[in-house]
């Protein structure tokens, strides 16, 4: 990954500085690697939301990421060996990517994740699919719940992106610490519900 370290550490500024990008609440993200396992959740509303919280992070997410992105190599190659993404098959229940998420968290890095699985067209939150919430179980790690908040929910250049970052959430607020019986469709919700009320605090 040294040249996505590379061009993160040289054109993280002047992205930061064209997106207006403000950060709150930094302070709640842990920063010894494992300590706890945490997985970033945070909505959707643009192709800038990934590259945003790349450059404005302290600690680097791992996205999860549609499959389609990885058809032509030379863009698979930048954002999967050099930035951390990997692939994930919407709507097929695609274990391979589950698995490797909780390969990721159980080595300490931070595995990121858009709950909803794909953007909002319309700025709105929408339902939370479950694989968040089962990978979470699965490891028990925490959830960092993040809010990406701009106005009319577009980030563009030259208009201010709020990135907000809440207290992360452990396996017991989310009911998760059953491994045997997790309440997922809980855990699903309150994960919505934490990044709601981080864009709300803003608007």
């Amino acid at each position: 990954m040294w040249l996505g370290k590379t061009i993160i550490f040289l054109f993280g500024p002047l992205v930061r500085l064209l997106m207006r990008v403000e950060v709150k609440g930094k302070e709640n993200i842990p920063l010894t690697p494992g300590e706890p396992p945490l997985a970033l959740c945070c909505n959707h509303v643009s192709l800038w939301d990934p590259v945003v919280l790349a450059v404005s992070l302290p600690r680097h997410p791992h996205f999860m990421a549609k499959a389609e992105l990885f058809q032509f190599k030379p863009f698979a190659w930048l954002i999967g060996k050099q930035f951390g993404a990997f692939p994930v098959k919407r709507g097929s229940g695609d274990t391979g990517a589950l698995d490797y998420a909780k390969q990721l968290i159980n080595e300490g890095k931070v595995m990121g994740i858009f709950p909803e699985g794909t953007r909002s067209k319309d700025g709105k939150l929408g339902r939370a699919k479950s694989g968040a919430a089962f990978i979470v179980a699965d490891v028990q790690a925490h959830v960092l719940p993040v809010a990406v908040v701009a106005k009319d929910q577009k980030p563009r250049p030259f208009r201010k992106t709020t990135l907000v970052i809440g207290k992360p959430l452990s396996p017991q607020d989310l009911h998760l610490d059953n491994r045997e019986k997790p309440d997922i469709r809980y855990a699903s919700r309150a994960i919505m519900s934490a990044i709601a009320e981080l864009m709300e605090g803003v608007q």
